[in-house]
């Protein structure tokens, strides 16, 4: 897993009116899926979030975070990645999916 820095990412997200989140993910997910061999690639994972108008996204980022838990991270935040996406509060997880893809890549 590629390790970046937390704070760019905020950076990013805001001066490109949230567009890098979208790219974030998907490369993201192509990592995660090289990494656990689990889920669809980049593309799938768009035209997943796309078709289902962001509901697969919901379960994705649950999804997402017990793989970063079998990957060997040391704690599984998928819950927490499923209340904060359900609550309004999902671009929180992309920046503590990335923390803890930081720990794998250190």
């Amino acid at each position: 897993m590629k390790k970046r820095g937390i704070v760019m990412m905020i950076v990013l997200s805001i001066v490109t009116f949230g567009i890098y989140a979208v790219v974030w993910q998907c490369m993201f997910q192509n990592e995660l899926k090289k990494t656990t061999n689990e889920g669809f690639g980049w593309l799938g994972h768009l035209l997943m979030t796309m078709f289902t108008l962001g509901i697969y996204a919901i379960y994705w980022q649950f999804a997402a975070g017990k793989r970063l838990a079998k990957a060997g991270c040391k704690s599984d935040y998928a819950i927490i990645y499923l209340i904060l996406s359900l609550v309004g509060f999902g671009i929180v997880n992309m920046f503590l999916m990335q923390h803890q893809a930081n720990e794998i890549a250190a």
